[in-house]
């Protein structure tokens, strides 16, 4: 957990408020946690786990990976990767070194893999969509269109 330093005056989020705004259940968060996906920014003396605004994009981007068809293993991976590059407002920290991120050099070559293979499908995927659509408003006009 990276500290909050004492300039910074960030509006945290209960489990059930992160859920919330995600559209997810609270359970999903807690399971998250649970297994190291997204670990809390802070615990109160009272035990209450509190998340901070980047947390939200963090399980927002947890979720868009999954269905991507990441594992949670590769998804753990891009959440350590972006904690430990930036800071818990979201702002990139240019500061990081690389003993900053938790992950191996053959991990990261791993998600780089795998990244090149998802952005390489998605390409291809591109144009069969844009084909689809320019297919279907032939057909069946967008009711938006003026």
């Amino acid at each position: 957990m990276t500290p909050v330093p004492a300039t910074t005056e960030l509006t945290f989020y209960t489990t059930a408020e992160l859920a919330r705004e995600a559209g997810v259940t609270r359970r999903t968060v807690m399971h998250y946690a649970e297994i190291g996906l997204l670990p809390p920014d802070q615990v109160t003396a009272s035990g209450r786990v509190l998340y901070a605004p980047y947390s939200l994009r963090l399980l927002r981007d947890l979720l868009d990976l999954r269905s991507l068809g990441m594992t949670l293993e590769e998804a753990r991976d891009m959440v350590a990767l972006r904690r430990a590059t930036h800071a818990p407002d979201g702002t990139y920290r240019r500061d990081w070194v690389r003993e900053d991120v938790p992950l191996t050099d053959e991990q990261l070559q791993r998600l780089q893999t795998r990244l090149h293979v998802l952005n390489s499908a998605y390409e291809r995927q591109k144009d069969n969509l844009a084909r689809f659509d320019r297919w279907l408003t032939k057909r069946f006009p967008r009711p938006d269109a003026d």
